[in-house]
C-alpha cells in the first residue's frame, strides 16, 4: 500500500509540478506579425522545448518568452512550433526589441 501511493504521489508530483511561469517583465512581451517585425530590431533565435507536464505548449512559449525579456527584448516572432523527442513542444522563435508606435 505504501508503495503504490508513493508511486501515485510521485507520479502526479512529475506531471503537475512542472508549470513554466512568466518572469518579471515578460508579460511585456507581445506575439507580432512578419510585417510588424521589420520595425524591430532582432536579439537572435530562441529555442525552447518541454518535455514533461501536462500544459507543454504553454510551458515551452512561456519559457521562449521569459528568454525574450532576459534579452532585453519586448517582442516574440514565431518561426516554428512542433514536437521534440517522444512527446514533447519546442519552440523555435525571434527574440526582438521593437520601438512604441
Amino acid at each position: 500500500m505504501k508503495k503504490s501511493v508513493f508511486v501515485s504521489f510521485s507520479l502526479l508530483a512529475a506531471l503537475s509540478g512542472c508549470a513554466t511561469q512568466l518572469d518579471v517583465g515578460a508579460e511585456k512581451v507581445r506575439i507580432v506579425t512578419a510585417t510588424q517585425k521589420e520595425y524591430c530590431e532582432s536579439l537572435g533565435i530562441v529555442s525552447t522545448d518541454q518535455q514533461l507536464g501536462l500544459n507543454k505548449a504553454s510551458n515551452s512559449m512561456n519559457k521562449a518568452i521569459n528568454e525574450v525579456a532576459r534579452r532585453g527584448g519586448n517582442a516574440i516572432f514565431l518561426v516554428s512550433t512542433g514536437t521534440s523527442g517522444l512527446d514533447g513542444v519546442a519552440v523555435t522563435a525571434e527574440a526582438l526589441r521593437c520601438k512604441s508606435r
